[in-house]
């Protein structure tokens, strides 16, 4: 019964906040498709927040959205990442032992901090490798306090470099290929530097250069931005994170531009490829204008994770946000499971007054139907029983003569009649006098066996002196048998 309660689905807003840019992402969703409509960006540098919170605001009225779905991409800047094997498979058991011990990977002590964790594979029979991904609170407890003024309430944090990981996979179709690509992603002021391989993130870190002072300040800033890519591919290798990437693959800002190549490919010695992120996705014809005439800004690492949301993993929310949509999931449930309730108590109102009524009606019609039928049935009740009287006054005319009769001819010579008793239509007593006891018994043993008596009883015999002789005083009970009426 799902259809009675079903809604068309929310449209999706991806915010990407950091202390130099925020970028806005729009996606429609709809049962065939997800669509990024809209892309919109500002510097906020200098800004403060009533300002920030204002823009947005002011954003979603334009957009002409109710109620969206809000999903925020945490800075990278901000991040600690760390691959560690841990000693166990049982994914509760992992997540224990990070929680336990993510303070020793950090700076921050372990209430400073949220963190998640992806797993990248077995190891060593039963360690297991994962990404431990740590993002302070403060930042993360600023920018949902952000968004919530501007009446959006987060459902998820993401890991952008993940959301780019699938993409990427998906784009270059290497899901199932063994070799191990190197994914730079340049944004404004910051650089991804990425590993993957078999849609699985191997490495990550980021690079505090970005499009704005390469492009801008080549010279001042490409020495800076060689070292730090040497010690990015360095500690790649120190780690043992994986094989040697085959490709490195260009995206973000430097997709669209050759003017770093030099750079790349003097520093990290691998076959570049330029892979334009948003000729890949289903994207407005608007927003694709937005993508591709901004030179400083890239929007990749909203747009990826926020069309995969459904297949993202790592979620950077705090536990207490987490415990807050967890409940309000479970009332949302609660309240479709008390509709579908008063539903189909309603329904089954329905169908049992339903039920009800036209067996009512039913019933009606058959008593009209059937009223004539009845009465004369009752008419012919009424003459069968008058019938029936007649025929027992005929039956019984006659009955006490020919009842006298049989007691007449059935009493000795001796006994004398004193008392006739005929009652209730059909019990009969005699009281008298015999000049001896043996004439008694005679008599009843008689009426006992005539056909006109049954139930033949002697009710007393008593004896006494009458004329200087003993004479005997009686009474007999006795019913009249009636004859079957034919």
């Amino acid at each position: 019964m799902n259809f009675l309660i079903k809604k068309s689905q929310p449209d999706l807003i991806g915010i990407d906040l950091n202390e130099e840019q925020l970028k806005i992402v729009h996606v429609r969703v709809s049962s065939l498709k997800r669509e990024v409509m809209t892309l919109a960006s500002r510097e906020v540098r200098g800004m403060s927040d009533e300002d920030i919170v204002a823009f947005i605001k002011q954003t979603i009225v334009d957009l002409k959205i109710a109620n969206p779905r809000a999903f925020l991409a945490v800075p990278l800047h901000t991040v600690i990442t760390r691959t560690i094997e841990i000693p166990s498979r049982d994914p509760e058991e992992i997540r224990e032992i990070v929680s336990l011990q993510a303070s020793r990977h950090t700076p921050y002590s372990r209430s400073e901090i949220t963190l998640d964790t992806l797993t990248l594979g077995i190891v060593r029979e039963t360690y297991t490798k994962v990404l431990l991904v740590i993002v302070p609170k403060e930042l993360i407890a600023r920018q949902t306090k952000i968004l919530e003024k501007a009446n959006l309430k987060i459902e998820r944090i993401f890991f952008p470099p993940e959301g780019i990981c699938y993409a990427c996979s998906k784009i270059l179709g290497s899901e199932s290929s063994d070799a191990a690509i190197a994914i730079v992603h340049m944004d404004t002021t910051f650089t991804s530097f990425i590993v993957i391989q078999k849609n699985k993130i191997l490495f990550v870190r980021g690079i505090s250069v970005g499009a704005e002072q390469l492009l801008e300040e080549k010279e001042a800033t490409s020495d800076r931005f060689i070292e730090e890519l040497q010690k990015t591919l360095e500690s790649y290798v120190m780690d043992e994170a994986g094989p040697k990437p085959s490709e490195l693959l260009l995206t973000g800002v430097v997709a669209e531009i050759t003017d770093l190549d030099d750079l790349f490919s003097g520093t990290l010695h691998m076959p570049i490829r330029h892979q334009t992120y948003f000729n890949h996705f289903a994207i407005s014809d608007k927003a694709r204008e937005v993508a591709s005439s901004s030179k400083r800004v890239s929007y990749f690492n909203l747009i990826a994770p926020l069309l995969l949301f459904d297949r993202m993993k790592i979620d950077l929310i705090s536990e207490e946000r987490k415990l807050q949509i967890g409940l309000e999931k479970r009332g949302r449930e609660m309240m479709k499971t008390g509709i579908l309730l008063m539903i189909f108590f309603v329904l089954s109102f329905i169908f049992v007054t339903g039920k009800i009524y036209f067996k009512s009606v039913y019933l009606t019609n058959l008593k009209a139907r059937y009223k004539p039928v009845r009465e004369d049935a009752k008419n012919l009740e009424r003459l069968f029983l008058k019938t029936q009287t007649v025929k027992d006054t005929l039956a019984g005319r006659g009955r006490s003569l020919e009842t006298l009769i049989e007691l007449y001819d059935a009493l000795p010579k001796d006994i004398r009649i004193s008392d006739i008793k005929y009652e209730d239509g059909d019990k009969f007593s005699v009281k008298g006098t015999s000049k001896t006891m043996a004439s008694v018994f005679a008599f009843v043993s008689s009426l006992d066996k005539s056909s006109h008596f049954k139930n033949v009883k002697t009710k007393y015999v008593t004896t006494r002196s009458e004329n200087g002789a003993d004479v005997a005083d009686f009474e007999a009970t006795m019913s009249i048998k009636k004859e079957s009426t034919p």
